[in-house]
């Protein structure tokens, strides 16, 4: 990997599209359901990163997950979640991000029941041990809070005094949209740290390093101090953090 880091591009991930008996328009980033690519299974405790448009009166029924941290976050449209930790069906809408530490076993719902195409992302991450105890949690941001600068969203064990979410795992995930021509937004990739980066709306320059188009990622495994501002009109996106 030169220099630390790896480009990948829309046309390196895995596309399925949604028709009758798959719901979603789906870039699958590593292997998952019946897609298997041996050179892309994970990146460190990173499993899966699916960025999903849903479409309108469909959606994933109600399945099973454990030892896995799930996070969602969802761009657009209205998800009606329903899990038997709450037992209650809620909605989430733009900004809401959800964490579920599936661990010991959770069953839940993903359903779009409006009109119009959801688009979300989902992240599973590999917990630190097996049969942990199951947690729910979500939180809303408003648009201003990512817009121009970096929202730190999900922290773990460490840091959860300081972020409204937190996961078991050593990992961060932050977000950004930005929309200003001038904006710059930097992060600092310590020692012992690794980030996976990935683009899902507009063009990002990323100083000294390639810029990524709409849907392209990057995986950097070397110290660095990144410095993010636009290529295009706007970008979005979002930064997951953890150690080797």
């Amino acid at each position: 990997m030169k220099n630390g880091f790896k480009k990948i591009d829309a046309k390196s991930l895995h596309y399925l599209p949604a028709s009758d008996m798959h719901p979603a328009d789906t870039y699958f980033h590593f292997s998952f359901a019946n897609y298997h690519n041996p050179d892309r299974v994970n990146f460190g405790v990173l499993r899966v990163l699916n960025d999903d448009d849903i479409k309108p009166h469909s959606g994933f029924g109600k399945h099973p997950h454990r030892d896995m941290e799930i996070i969602t976050y969802l761009i657009r449209g209205e998800l009606t979640h329903w899990d038997n930790v709450t037992d209650v069906e809620e909605t989430l809408t733009k900004g809401d991000v959800q964490t579920i530490s599936a661990g010991s076993g959770v069953w839940h719902s993903e359903q779009n029941k409006a009109d119009e195409w959801i688009h979300l992302l989902q992240i599973w991450i590999m917990p630190p041990s097996n049969g942990l105890p199951v947690r729910y949690n979500k939180h809303h941001f408003n648009d201003k809070e990512r817009q121009n600068r970096l929202l730190h969203i999900v922290g773990n064990n460490s840091n959860k005094d300081q972020v409204p979410l937190y996961i078991q795992q050593d990992a961060n995930i932050y977000v950004s949209e930005l929309t200003d021509k001038n904006a710059v937004v930097k992060y600092s990739l310590k020692e012992g740290r690794q980030g996976y980066i990935y683009n899902f709306a507009g063009s990002l320059n990323i100083k000294n390093l390639p810029t990524l188009a709409k849907q392209d990622s990057i995986e950097i495994t070397a110290p660095m101090e990144l410095e993010f501002s636009l290529a295009g009109e706007t970008a979005h996106f979002i930064i997951i953090e953890m150690s080797f």
